[in-house]
């Protein structure tokens, strides 16, 4: 072990060498994202490491010999994180120790810290998934991807009392926090029950991409999130919500006053045996569009609620509707819903504001408004097909992300982009000024 020890101090020596006498500034693009593709590979390896041999600290108690009075104390210290961020770092390295699959996992070097805090804590209510998650892990699923699978996972192990349980606690801890930030404005987060949050969340939605649109969409200056703020706001019949939205200066803005038709629904995608057995099992869906897993007696206080829609998995061919419009009905709509429950583009996992895309033949040269040549993209990646030439083959569950041959940098496509919402905005004030007369 000596003979390790000595080779470890001259790669940390090694990587600390590179980091001193790095000049980033003289290279390019291309060579700094290899160098920070090694970095993180290095930091991946480091975490697996830190986690494989603090439980033996923790259980010798060595930390005391460093004149700390907890384990804690003495990993936040190293790491320079919070003692409570450490604190979940002993727990998950103690709990990988005690599951030979989690312990090989950590001496293939390829778990983070996050990834590993995942895995434990799902394990620890539905062991039987740990192999499943590490072999999300293996196959490169983002952190998004690898914590939806790990929800499902425990939200299909919890029995009734054990959900009845989480939620009275969630309940119990519900909370608004808000403080001013230093440089300007304020902070928040909120904390609540998913069901509470489904009764609201999808008019925000709903208004937060009606603004999004009305400012060019994807090629106007702000992001969606931004939208979201303003609709959050209206919603709660604040200031941006008495009429108009007001700017840095508190002129009103009246082309943005609320909709009527900015109406959501809270779309609640369920396995039709869950449904009926009251609970789901295995890999069975029961979750909430744009908020996550969720039980199926969760689900179901929404029944109630005038703004809900049930998409039911069982038994539906929804490949045989067609239409020739760009627009999407209500049964091609609920077929990807369910099929792309998230971004489609590998690795990315993101479930917020997710927007149909003509996968394989565009709409312009006459595609199809058909299942197989739709798919369900976040705008990030939706850009990166529409303007950086990036494009989806295979099939559902098995997508495969395929580069153009001369990939563009993020400036390229951010270009693009203004590019066409400017020919998109001129093409509509043309046929506003002068309406086809058929």
């Amino acid at each position: 072990m000596e003979n390790l020890y000595a080779d470890l101090e001259r790669v940390v020596d090694k990587l600390q060498d590179v980091v001193r006498t790095g000049t980033p500034e003289s290279v390019s693009g291309d060579q700094a994202r290899r160098f920070v593709e090694r970095f993180a590979e290095a930091e991946r390896a480091a975490a697996s490491g830190v986690a494989l041999f603090t439980p033996v600290v923790v259980g010798t108690g060595s930390y005391a010999k460093e004149g700390h009075a907890s384990a804690q104390d003495w990993l936040g210290a190293l790491s320079g994180s919070s003692a409570g961020a450490a604190k979940g770092r002993l727990a998950a390295a103690e709990r990988a120790a005690a599951d030979p699959s989690l312990t090989e996992a950590l001496h293939e070097g390829g778990l983070s810290a996050a990834q590993l805090l995942v895995v434990t804590n799902a394990a620890s209510e539905a062991p039987e998934g740990t192999g499943d998650l590490l072999e999300l892990v293996g196959h490169g699923a983002s952190h998004q991807e690898l914590s939806d699978a790990a929800a499902r996972l425990k939200a299909a192990a919890r029995s009734r009392e054990s959900e009845h349980l989480r939620r009275a606690r969630v309940h119990a801890h519900r909370h608004v926090r808000v403080h001013q930030v230093d440089s300007g404005g304020v902070r928040g987060e909120f904390f609540c029950d998913e069901v509470a949050w489904a009764r609201v969340a999808p008019s925000i939605e709903a208004r937060a991409k009606e603004l999004w649109k009305a400012a060019g969409g994807s090629g106007g200056s702000e992001a969606l999130e931004a939208y979201r703020l303003d609709a959050f706001l209206e919603q709660l019949g604040g200031p941006e919500g008495s009429g108009g939205r007001r700017g840095p200066g508190g002129r009103r803005d009246d082309s943005r006053r609320p909709s009527k038709g900015a109406r959501g629904q809270a779309i609640v995608v369920i396995d039709a045996a869950a449904l009926r057995r009251g609970t789901s099992q295995g890999d069975e869906l029961c979750e909430i569009e744009g908020i996550g897993p969720v039980s199926v007696e969760a689900a179901t206080e929404l029944l109630s609620e005038a703004s809900l829609r049930y998409v039911i998995r069982e038994g539906f061919d929804i490949k045989t509707v067609t239409k020739a419009t760009r627009d999407v009905t209500a049964c091609i709509e609920a077929a990807l819903i369910v099929r792309d429950r998230t971004c489609a583009r590998p690795g990315c996992g993101k479930r917020l504001g997710l927007e149909t895309d003509h996968r394989d033949v565009d709409f312009r040269d006459d595609g199809p408004t058909e299942l197989d040549n739709l798919v369900r993209l976040c705008a990030q990646c939706h850009d990166l097909k529409t303007h950086g030439g990036w494009r989806l083959e295979g099939e559902p569950g098995a997508w495969k992300w395929i580069a153009p041959a001369h990939p563009k940098s993020a400036h390229s496509i951010a270009r693009a982009r203004r590019l066409a919402a400017a020919k998109g905005r001129a093409r509509a004030a043309r046929q506003r000024n002068f309406p086809r007369r058929d």
